[in-house]
């Protein structure tokens, strides 16, 4: 017998395998009780997640990270997501200007069409943005950067265009 191992007096055993019993005849009647209807908020929002190649104005996502090359996993706005399309901004021009320039494009145009979005200057509102730019490998996929809006206190839940806060 290992050094570690210690027996205990029989009597708790005793009493474990009482417990043991009685709670696996509780289980037993469990089973035989039909299960409670699943969550509507969680089932109605996996059903409704779809993958979208592009993203267009007005569609809400949870997560950026969870992003595939099949696409951008869209929810519906009225379920909590962190980031919503407010704009689409193209960038002119056949070549690539380089990431600077997009840079440059993306902060200007999302910073311009923000206002109108929110319903309040950018620089007064609680909201944010980010964006996703196009790459120099995936330019002459299309030319255009997606303008997002977010809370960064969190998720939010419904759109927030006229949100004015």
């Amino acid at each position: 017998m290992p050094a570690w191992w210690n027996r205990p007096s029989t009597a708790p055993l005793g009493v474990l395998l009482g417990a043991a019993i009685t709670l696996t005849g509780c289980s037993a009647v469990a089973d035989l009780l039909p299960a409670p209807p699943p969550s509507p908020t969680a089932t109605t929002r996996q059903a409704a997640t779809h993958i979208a190649p592009r993203l267009a104005v007005a569609d809400c996502l949870d997560d950026l990270d969870a992003a595939s090359p099949a696409g951008f996993p869209i929810v519906p706005c009225a379920a909590p997501h962190g980031y919503e399309v407010y704009a689409i901004v193209p960038v002119p021009g056949d070549d690539y200007p380089g990431d600077d320039a997009v840079t440059a494009a993306a902060e200007s145009g999302c910073a311009t069409r923000f206002d109108a979005f929110a319903g309040i200057t950018y620089g007064r509102s609680a909201l944010d943005f980010a964006y996703l730019t196009p790459t120099d490998s995936s330019w002459f996929g299309g030319h255009a950067v997606t303008c997002l809006i977010y809370d960064p206190a969190g998720m939010v839940t419904g759109t927030l265009a006229d949100a004015s806060r």
